[in-house]
């Protein structure tokens, strides 16, 4: 039997390869009923070669083809025929893909033995998908028994790499329990591809909200959003909310959404050139946890919604106990700290006793002396029980106008 194989085309090539490298043996080597001779073999004698050496040595695949890259699927036909004149026996065929860290079988007819009349093929499909970087090689194993009742083997491996198709880096921001991650995706291949799909998939306890489509329903990136040229280089945005409302949230929900490390996996499928499709999944994208206060600042606003310069306005907090325990919590303002927004009234507000995950409000008077967006802030959190303290520098920006 002879075992031939099929190469993956190049996107540019004119034409195929394994039609060139047929009508080079073509032209190179004389042929007789579909076998193939040596060139220091002549016509006459080749079907004795044969006959005592069935198992042919040409193959079309070379022994390195080429870069493939992760997420793609490898496919192979492996076809073997019976060149000889004589009926090969016990046929095993064994076919791997091995890789620095492991052996993965792909084809082992076991104790299935065939055999093979003269002239007749065995084809088989092999099917792998691309997991791991690095070098990877495809090996084939064929035994048969000869004519003479020899028991011979037949081994060929074909090398191939596998490149990294897309460089995914990120980038976190916080926003109060929110969280803005942008990622950037990189085409680092030689071909242009096509993005069938990019999708985030959260991780608990977050949920996420995709801002890469207009009001419309339409991408950011126009009609071509889904073709990447190499060297490309593209950023979207998601935006990770805790699953449960901020009013219904207990402490134990809350300590779960500020200390979670892993925000999510991002999933991408691409079609490259003659539609050949490939996915990646990312690792669980992590962050480094904010962590929490004991006192935390559930919420800070203008009443009014703005301020007008040198006229009085009230901005109320909401504050909350998330220790493990019952504080008595008393607000003071640094009147000082901020000299663009003074404070007009109490500059220090005693909120009484909170049990373990209780809120309190109180309203700050204040007034703003320059016009534009002014800082709030300057507030420290004391719990008189443990003498637990907190400093708030910033806590809301006003929209103070001229009149």
């Amino acid at each position: 039997p002879a075992l031939a194989d099929t190469q993956l085309l190049p996107a540019d090539s004119a034409e195929s390869v394994l039609a060139q490298a047929l009508r080079d043996i073509e032209q190179n080597n004389p042929t007789q009923s579909g076998a193939v001779f040596s060139s220091d073999v002549q016509a006459g004698e080749g079907m004795a070669v044969l006959d005592a050496q069935p198992l042919s040595e040409t193959l079309v695949l070379p022994r390195a083809f080429g870069t493939m890259y992760l997420g793609e699927t490898f496919a192979a036909h492996l076809c073997i025929c019976n060149e000889s004149t004589l009926v090969v026996r016990d046929i095993l065929v064994q076919v791997s893909m091995q890789t620095a860290s492991q052996q993965v079988p792909l084809v082992d007819t076991g104790d299935a033995a065939r055999q093979l009349a003269a002239g007749q093929p065995l084809n088989l499909q092999v099917v792998h998908e691309i997991k791991e970087l690095g070098a990877h090689v495809l090996a084939c194993s064929i035994s048969y028994l000869s004519a003479q009742g020899e028991r011979r083997t037949l081994q060929k491996s074909f090398k191939f790499q596998v490149a990294n198709p897309l460089v995914v880096k990120t980038k976190v921001n916080h926003l109060a329990r929110d969280v803005l991650l942008e990622v950037q995706v990189h085409n680092a291949t030689p071909k242009a591809m096509a993005l069938e799909r990019l999708r985030f998939d959260a991780a608990a306890p977050f949920v996420s909200q995709d801002l890469n489509a207009t009001a419309k329903g339409q991408s950011v990136w126009g009609a071509r959003a889904g073709f990447m040229q190499p060297g490309d280089v593209r950023q979207y945005l998601y935006r990770l909310r805790p699953q449960v409302d901020a009013e219904s949230m207990s402490v134990e929900q809350e300590r779960a959404v500020q200390y979670a490390t892993a925000l999510g996996k991002l999933d991408i499928v691409w079609r490259g050139q003659f539609g050949s499709v490939g996915r990646l999944q990312t690792s669980q994208l992590l962050r480094k946890s904010p962590g929490m206060f004991l006192i935390e600042i559930e919420s800070a606003r203008v009443l009014d919604g703005h301020a007008v310069v040198e006229e009085p306005f009230v901005a109320r907090v909401r504050v909350r106990n998330v220790s493990e325990q019952r504080m008595a919590v008393v607000a003071a303002v640094n009147a000082h700290k901020h000299p663009m927004v003074v404070v007009c009234g109490p500059a220090q507000h005693t909120l009484g006793e909170l049990d373990v995950g209780e809120s309190a409000e109180f309203d700050l008077q204040l007034l703003a002396l320059a016009p534009g967006v002014q800082r709030v802030g300057a507030v420290v959190l004391v719990d008189s029980v443990s003498g637990y303290t907190r400093e708030v520098d910033h806590l809301l920006d006003v929209d103070v106008r001229s009149s």
